[in-house]
């Protein structure tokens, strides 16, 4: 337990100096439960459209959707949300302050599943910035390998240059098992919009593939700064469940980033 206190207070230290937004979704800043307690109006998440479904926080401990512990520092709860099927798909979104710096650093870990009846339907899910129909943001789009067989999954990306479905970095974002926690990270300039760094580690092997200077660029659009980010959970067939943990939002330089990081993991090795 002391091991534990120290960890969150040496992480709240990094989020107050280096981070503009950095959340694990556990208390007491967030309630959550085994059957999953309303993310929408905790800590100034909200839904941001009418008539899709909402995210939930649960607990690791006997959660609904029977989502696996976090290996890489998941503690007490996570974030997830279903897609109901029709346009009623699962969305989260919070308001995020990208005027400080030119770069970031952007820093998630996400599990997928599929509860519904096959076949599945596109999309999986997905992270973004926001708002993408106005302003400059890049997002990650999660497709299914097979509909008929939605197990196995991929982690594409949307950018200038693959627009939807887009395109994925190569092997290490292919293949990606269910059930199975994954830790994704984008670096990226608003200056010239560049991507200058992509990432992913299965937390569960420990694996981790990093590709520098992949030659992409944030999506320009009407070209001013985003002023948040989404969770989706997409497709028009009930079923695609998407989990969330550990998510850093990071301005540059985030020298003590992998610090962060590291430290989040500590929490579960026990």
């Amino acid at each position: 337990m002391k091991r534990l206190m120290v960890v969150l207070a040496l992480l709240g230290l990094c989020a107050t100096t280096y981070a503009d937004y950095v959340t694990g979704f556990e208390p007491p800043l967030y309630v959550g439960s085994p059957e999953g307690t309303l993310l929408t109006g905790q800590d100034a998440w909200y839904n941001p459209v009418e008539g899709s479904a909402d995210y939930l926080v649960f607990t690791y401990a006997g959660n609904a959707y029977g989502f696996p512990d976090n290996p890489g520092g998941g503690d007490e709860q996570f974030a997830a949300g279903m897609s109901d099927g029709g346009t009623a798909y699962g969305r989260a979104q919070r308001d995020v302050d990208f005027s400080g710096r030119d770069e970031w650093t952007i820093v998630f870990d996400t599990a997928a599943k599929y509860l519904g009846t096959p076949p599945a339907t596109d999309y999986l899910g997905s992270f973004s910035l926001q708002p993408s129909a106005t302003n400059t943001y890049f997002q990650t789009l999660d497709i299914w390998q097979d509909l008929n067989n939605p197990g196995l999954w991929m982690a594409n990306y949307v950018t200038e240059e693959f627009p939807a479905p887009g395109t994925n970095p190569g092997a290490a974002w292919q293949n990606l098992s269910p059930d199975h926690w994954y830790r994704q990270w984008t670096t990226f300039r608003f200056s010239d919009r560049l991507i200058l760094e992509v990432g992913i580690t299965d937390l569960h092997t420990g694996e981790s593939t990093t590709v520098s200077d992949p030659g992409w660029h944030l999506i320009p659009m009407g070209g001013a700064l985003p002023t948040g980010v989404r969770f989706f959970s997409g497709g028009t067939v009930a079923g695609n469940t998407m989990a969330w943990d550990n998510l850093n939002i990071v301005p540059e330089p985030a020298s003590l980033l992998g610090l962060s990081i590291g430290l989040l993991a500590l929490v579960r090795r026990r």
